[in-house]
């Protein structure tokens, strides 16, 4: 993915939002990618499994029911039964169906952070009816990179980007966070937003940027904010 040429005034380069609906029309070189995607994936695939579960057990309570209907040997008490079962699973099954599948691709495609001599990107492929989303900064753009954990006992782990060049929250993936959102201290920056990241990869995209990036010297370690 090609940067914009840097213009005469000597302003930061723009990078331009990935367009993830279409393959990319060349390839830089120097890609490296780190992948985002843990066990949650998994978790999801066993929620869509047990959803599916769900409305199976749905339907045999649908033809249990028109059964009572249409059999001679019914009673008040077992179609008022077979009846209110039904409502319930109706709810359980192809109600959490509906939910479950719309997200299922978000949840479990693939998801990460890459970085070329171009810049790098911050992205959630597509997958089936999920259209795929996510950003490209361009190297010049871009003021510090770096590692901040959050929590007391449990921590939880971010990549930080801060930018030169100001970013609507349209063009950043809706899974980013802002520093707003995290209690985190702002910096006077234009754009400032967060990833969060598995434990054991952290160091592993800070690395990757190091020996990619123009200026290593964009990421930075910090301690613990709180």
């Amino acid at each position: 993915m090609a940067s914009p040429e840097p213009s005469d005034s000597g302003a930061a380069v723009r990078g331009v939002p990935s367009d993830l609906t279409q393959p990319p029309a060349g390839v830089s070189h120097l890609r490296r990618y780190v992948s985002l995607r843990g066990p949650h994936a998994r978790m999801w695939m066993a929620v869509a499994y047990f959803s599916a579960a769900l409305t199976l057990g749905f339907l045999v309570v649908v033809g249990s029911l028109v059964w009572s209907l249409v059999s001679g040997d019914r009673t008040v008490g077992s179609v008022v039964l077979w009846g209110t079962a039904a409502v319930v699973m109706a709810f359980l099954g192809p109600g959490s169906n509906v939910v479950v599948v719309r997200g299922l691709p978000q949840r479990i495609t693939r998801q990460g952070i890459s970085a070329d001599s171009d810049g790098v990107t911050v992205l959630q492929e597509r997958k089936w009816w999920f259209p795929g989303e996510g950003t490209f900064v361009a190297w010049p753009e871009v003021r510090r990179i770096r590692e901040v954990h959050t929590g007391g006992r449990r921590l939880t782990y971010f990549i930080e980007f801060v930018l030169d060049t100001h970013r609507t929250d349209p063009e950043l993936p809706s899974w980013a966070e802002t520093a707003e959102s995290l209690g985190l201290e702002e910096v006077d920056a234009p754009t400032q937003f967060y990833v969060q990241v598995p434990e054991d990869v952290k160091e592993r995209i800070l690395r990757m940027i190091e020996r990619t990036a123009p200026l290593p010297s964009i990421v930075e370690r910090s301690e613990p904010l709180r």
